[in-house]
C-alpha cells in the first residue's frame, strides 16, 4: 500500500527542498499513491483481504492504494522489498503472521534480511484450519483418528514446509504422540486437491476450503485448531473443547498482517491505527473478509506486535522438535 519528484527552474530553488519542505510533506500524509505489496500469488485469501483494505481504507486517507503481488520464498521476496523501502508510509506489505512467527526459524537469512526491518501494523483479521480426512477412511471423530493413524500409514498435506498447515499438525503429532508424514504442496488448493484425489489422508486445511466438500461428504472435517469453533463448518467442535487432557491448551491460528519499514514516523503509524480501526468496524467490510474465512480479531499496533511476539517462541519449539526445514 514513491518520493515526489520537485523539479526546479534554477539552482536558487535548491534550498528551498530541506527539512522543512520534507517536514511538512510527511505531515500532510498521504500526498500521493499508496503501495501495499502482497507477498503471496494474486486470487488467493491474502491477495483479496489486501484489495479489500486498499479500497476502503483508499477512500478515507483520500488516495489509491495500489495493490502489488511480489510471491515467492514463503513471502520473503515481498517482504525484503518492503523491508528495503523508506519508512514513510508509502510502502507497506499484506502478508501471513508466519512471516515474523515462523520464517526466523526455517529460513536461515531471513531476520537478518527482512524481519529485523519490518513492524506489525496491525492484525487484519485471524483464522483457524480443519482437522480434515477422506471420507472413505472410517473415522468420525479425533480419537477415531489417532487410534486409525496408530496402526495404519498416514500422509497428511500442506501448502508446503512451514505452512500453517504444516506447523498445525506436527504441533498435534507432538501432542498426541503420532508419527504421521508430510506430503508438502505447492500452495493450498495442491493440497486440497491431494486429499479429493486419495492420494493422502489427512490435512489441516481451510475451513472455506473444505466446506463444499463436507457438505457433499466427499470429506470430513474433525476439529478446528483455533480456540473457537468455525462458522464455515457448524457442528465441527473446536481442538481444546474436546476433552483430550493433550489437547487442554491446543491452538493453531494465524492472521493475516499489515507491515511497514521499521522506522515509521509516530503520526503516520497512528493514521494507519486509526484508518484501519474504521475499515474493520465497517458491517460491509467484515462481511466481505469473514467470506474468506477471516474472523476477529482485528487489532491494531499493540496487539499486533503483542501477537507476534508470543507466536513466535512457541512457534520456534514445535519446528525445533519436530524438525521442520526450509524447502
Amino acid at each position: 500500500m514513491f518520493k515526489p519528484t520537485l523539479f526546479c527552474m534554477a539552482l536558487f530553488c535548491m534550498p528551498l527542498m530541506g527539512a522543512g519542505a520534507s517536514a511538512a510533506s510527511s505531515a500532510d500524509y498521504p500526498t500521493r499513491p499508496i503501495r501495499l505489496i502482497v507477498n503471496f500469488s494474486p486470487a488467493g485469501p491474502l491477495d483479496i483481504g489486501a484489495r479489500a483494505i486498499a479500497m476502503a481504507a483508499g477512500e478515507l486517507l483520500g488516495q489509491t492504494i495500489v495493490v502489488e503481488n511480489r510471491p515467492g520464498a514463503s513471502g520473503n521476496i515481498g517482504a525484503k522489498a518492503v523491508a528495503r523501502a523508506e519508512p514513510d508510509g508509502y510502502t507497506l506489505l499484506m502478508t501471513l503472521d508466519t512471516l515474523m512467527t515462523v520464517n526466523p526459524h526455517v529460513f536461515k537469512d531471513v531476520a537478518d534480511e527482512v524481519t529485523r526491518y519490518l513492524e506489525p501494523l496491525s492484525i487484519a483479521g485471524s483464522f483457524g484450519l480443519a482437522l480434515t480426512v477422506r471420507a472413505d477412511l472410517g473415522v468420525a471423530t479425533l480419537e477415531d483418528f489417532v487410534r486409525y493413524a496408530k496402526t495404519n500409514a498416514v500422509t497428511y498435506s500442506s501448502a508446503g514446509y512451514g505452512s500453517p498447515g504444516n506447523l498445525a499438525f506436527e504441533k498435534l503429532n507432538l501432542a498426541l504422540g503420532m508419527d504421521v508424514a508430510h506430503a508438502p504442496f505447492r500452495g493450498s488448493a495442491g493440497a486440497v486437491n491431494a486429499l479429493l484425489g486419495n492420494q493422502i489422508q489427512a490435512g489441516f486445511l481451510a475451513a472455506s476450503a473444505v466446506q463444499p466438500h463436507v457438505r457433499a461428504g466427499t470429506m470430513r472435517a474433525l476439529a478446528i485448531s483455533s480456540r473457537e469453533p468455525d462458522p464455515d463448518l457448524p457442528g465441527v467442535p473446536a481442538m481444546a473443547n474436546l476433552g483430550m487432557e493433550p489437547l487442554k491448551d491446543f491452538e493453531a491460528a494465524f492472521a493475516f498482517m499489515i507491515m511497514a519499514p521499521k522506522g515509521l514516523p509516530p503520526h503516520i503509524a497512528q493514521k494507519w491505527d486509526e484508518t484501519l480501526a474504521a475499515v474493520y468496524a465497517r458491517p460491509e467490510f467484515q462481511k466481505s473478509i469473514a467470506s474468506l474465512g477471516m474472523r476477529a480479531p482485528f487489532a491494531g499496533r499493540v496487539d499486533a506486535k503483542r501477537w507476534v511476539e508470543t507466536r513466535a517462541g512457541s512457534w520456534g519449539e514445535v519446528i525445533a522438535k519436530a524438525g521442520i526445514k526450509a524447502e
